[in-house]
């Protein structure tokens, strides 16, 4: 889900990133046995930092998506831990930074041009069809 919505704030911008943060959180929140709110906040905070208009100086959007991801798994992780810690859930920092988001953000850098390919194939779709209506 991470992927995907940061995908698609990259093609699309923060509005729908947002909108499918909140939603795809929501929905993974309510299958998992975290603080409900974490995931969908976590994924609101990357959508917003992956929609932002100064991100289109980095580049086309395969290399502004490789270069948001790493940035963004990293705020993901964040947000998570910093909301398990709040709620009273014992985070082993140490632990989650170098075990989890190190090679959390290798695999997303690896796997986001497969992610993107989709979402930019639907993108097109959708934009075509708003236009003819």
């Amino acid at each position: 889900m991470l992927l995907v919505v940061l995908a698609w704030a990259v093609v699309r911008g923060v509005d729908e990133g947002l909108m499918w943060g909140f939603v795809g959180g929501l929905i993974i929140d309510l299958l998992s046995g975290g603080p409900l709110g974490a995931t969908p906040l976590a994924l609101l905070a990357v959508a917003f930092l992956a929609g932002q208009p100064w991100g289109r100086s980095l580049g086309p959007p395969v290399a502004r998506l490789l270069l948001l991801v790493p940035l963004g798994v990293l705020v993901h992780h964040l947000v998570l831990l910093f909301v398990l810690a709040w709620t009273g859930h014992v985070v082993d920092w140490g632990f989650a930074l170098t075990r989890v988001v190190g090679p959390s953000a290798l695999l997303n850098v690896v796997l986001a041009p497969f992610v993107r390919q989709p979402l930019a194939w639907l993108e097109r779709r959708t934009r075509q069809e708003e236009f003819t209506l």
